[in-house]
């Protein structure tokens, strides 16, 4: 399943999801709550990460609900079930690694975060607990570290001009032994080799064989 990123929705990865249902895979691209729910108007302080921690939440039982769907299909083998995440996507796909036991396979493409510690560092005392509580119950790198070994697959460009290049190795540093990581000369959105890459990883870690779809793109 395909996962896209903040303020975006399903239309942004609909055609790589076409590729792998085009080599015999079943492919599931949803919109995730948090589209449909913009950050309130002055909203600040407590709750503020009060929001983002729910909101976060409902993306992850989102995609967990999907993958309900996916196993009660006759035509799905629930152990070869993947997830392809784009930037906040990707997020929201490392909390998975550590939490849903029924991803084989998960690739995180333009995904990067600072350490919670960053942000209570910058606030002022009385928010630094609530920051802890809230930011860390959602916080990526807690997760990625519980991810199966071998399980993750991390894409990201050297030209990334939306996140942080420090963000992107702190989140490639907090993946357990065994994952891929590959960086790209290209920005935040990645490039046909990207997408071939993790085509022909999640083929091989899914066991996808085909036989293609006559007439289909099977990729870029």
């Amino acid at each position: 399943m395909y996962l896209h990123g903040a303020r975006g929705d399903r239309t942004e990865l609909v055609v790589p999801s076409t590729w792998l249902a085009a080599r015999g895979a079943i492919a599931l691209v949803i919109t995730a709550p948090s589209t449909a729910s913009p950050e309130p108007a002055g909203l600040s302080g407590v709750p503020f990460l009060r929001w983002q921690a729910q909101i976060q939440t409902r993306d992850i039982v989102a995609v967990r609900r999907a993958v309900d769907l996916l196993v009660r299909r006759p035509d799905v083998d629930p152990s070869r079930i993947g997830f392809v995440g784009w930037s906040s996507g990707a997020h929201t796909g490392a909390i998975l690694a550590g939490v849903e036991p029924r991803l084989r396979a998960l690739v995180l493409m333009s995904g990067g975060v600072a350490p919670v510690s960053a942000y209570t560092a910058l606030a002022r005392p009385a928010l630094r607990a609530p920051i802890r509580r809230y930011l860390g119950s959602i916080d990526p790198l807690r997760y990625l570290r519980l991810a199966k070994r071998s399980s993750l697959f991390l894409e990201d460009g050297r030209r990334e001009a939306i996140v942080p290049q420090a963000a992107l190795r702190t989140f490639a540093r907090a993946t357990p032994p065994g994952t891929r990581i590959r960086w790209y000369d290209a920005g935040h959105g990645l490039d046909d080799r990207a997408y071939r890459d993790q085509l022909s990883w999640l083929a091989a870690k899914l066991r996808i064989g085909g036989p293609a779809v006559a007439g289909a793109a099977t990729g870029p």
